[in-house]
């Protein structure tokens, strides 16, 4: 029954223009089911993820006559718009939505356009109902007002429950999520399909594993915002199309896996490009390609040693490292006392962190890394090659020995002193 406003309000309405509302909603009633199927097929038609999601599809159907039954009681004042509350389709819609991440905006474009389909209706059968301009007036401001006053409150409470669902649903996944690719790099048993879909990632192909982390002084807040964007950025520029699968450890480091799909290779050139470039506050660490449930393993545990590389160094470096460019290195950063005191003990005077140990080393590695040409070296530091030639004789006096003597040993520490710097180092 109406409260004692309604029937105030009804009392002071012109009884023709309700005479006219209420025969458009006794035409409404009588042809409910077609209305709500035309505005079904609007909505599907118009908003592009409604039409690929059969359980979407089925809460539309599921409510939309119950909606439009209600707006129609509604425009009768047979009831009080703060009465109604959304249907249990019309909320179960909300939060199938928030779980696949489709965004908000298509639950608010629905009922804009749920909005504009039931006034365009009740509008034409009005044109057709009153000759009077005065009666047409007032009936279309009385249903424009009622429908858009009614769709405005369902709406903003579904938007809670879309936000809601989103958050909580989110933290669900994410605990789920973590459970499966923890036990996937523990080496867990997993049976693989169920995983795949939990993860929304395919195991059988090659996968890119990628850590990403930010300077622990940064705000929470933008280091996970900076992590995300990063992974994805990386990806695409590798020209990868797919996501990434995304987990963050916490506000300021993830860990992330590049689908490779059949390529089971990297651009190396396009990598290097996005190296000199890279003005993302975020460090980069990249295992290399590997294929299947191992290679998933494996491709995450190389970049993870990678990571322990760049954060084991003391010195400032580049912010994207692959863990194919650091050989033995990444076996070697467990126990830095030890490793400080072998790189002191190949390298001698070598092992100085001072600006001539420096550049020495420098030349000694590439020196080596060519194969152990001169020229070559010369080439790479841009130097003459006599120059080449005389710092070459200067190493092997402080070493005391040939420099192709313990070569493996030599480039080992080397690669040691590059990529920890003074971590390694024997202070000057």
């Amino acid at each position: 029954m109406p409260d004692r406003a309604e029937s105030s309000r009804q009392d002071h309405a012109d009884p023709l223009v309700r005479e006219v509302v209420s025969s458009i909603t006794a035409a409404a009633d009588a042809r409910l089911t077609e209305i709500a199927d035309t505005i079904v097929a609007r909505l599907i038609s118009e908003i592009e993820y409604f039409a690929i999601d059969q359980a979407i599809l089925d809460q539309l159907n599921a409510g939309a006559a119950h909606n439009f039954a209600i707006t129609m009681q509604i425009l009768r004042h047979d009831i009080e718009i703060e009465q109604v509350g959304p249907s249990a389709p019309a909320t179960e819609l909300a939060q199938l939505l928030a779980q696949r991440d489709i965004p908000i905006t298509a639950l608010e474009h629905a009922y804009r356009l749920y909005q504009d389909s039931v006034v365009r209706w009740c509008l034409q059968e009005l044109a057709v109902r009153s000759e009077s301009a005065t009666v047409t007036a007032g009936a279309a401001l009385e249903i424009t007002n009622l429908v858009s006053a009614h769709v405005n409150l369902i709406a903003q409470q579904l938007l809670s429950t879309y936000e809601f669902e989103r958050d909580a649903w989110r933290s669900r996944r994410s605990a789920s999520r973590s459970a499966r690719i923890n036990d996937v790099l523990a080496n867990r048993p997993v049976e693989v399909e169920p995983t795949e879909r939990i993860l929304g990632y395919h195991f059988g192909q090659h996968h890119l594993g990628i850590i990403l982390w930010t300077e622990r002084t940064q705000s929470p807040e933008v280091g996970l915002a900076h992590l995300e964007s990063a992974a994805t950025t990386l990806a695409r520029q590798l020209g990868i199309s797919a996501p990434p699968l995304f987990e963050a450890r916490d506000a300021h480091m993830a860990r992330a896996w590049v689908p490779l799909a059949g390529a089971g290779t990297v651009d190396r050139e396009r990598l290097s490009a996005l190296e000199r470039r890279w003005d993302s506050p975020v460090f980069v660490s990249i295992g290399q390609p590997r294929e299947g449930v191992e290679g998933f393993v494996r491709t995450h545990n190389e970049a993870d040693l990678a990571r322990v590389v760049v954060q084991a160094s003391e010195s400032p470096g580049q912010r994207i490292v692959c863990a194919s460019d650091l050989g033995a290195v990444t076996l070697m950063c467990n126990d830095l006392s030890a490793t400080r005191a072998w790189v002191a003990d190949i390298l001698g005077p070598l092992g100085v962190d001072d600006t001539s140990a420096t550049q020495l080393r420098a030349t000694l590695r590439e020196f080596l890394r060519t194969g152990g040409s001169y020229a070559a070296t010369a080439d790479a530091l841009h130097m003459h090659k006599n120059s080449v030639v005389y710092r070459l004789k200067k190493i092997e006096d402080q070493l005391g020995c040939s420099v192709r003597d313990h070569r493996l040993d030599l480039e080992n520490a080397l690669e040691l002193a590059f990529w920890l710097g003074s971590a390694v180092l024997t202070q000057a």
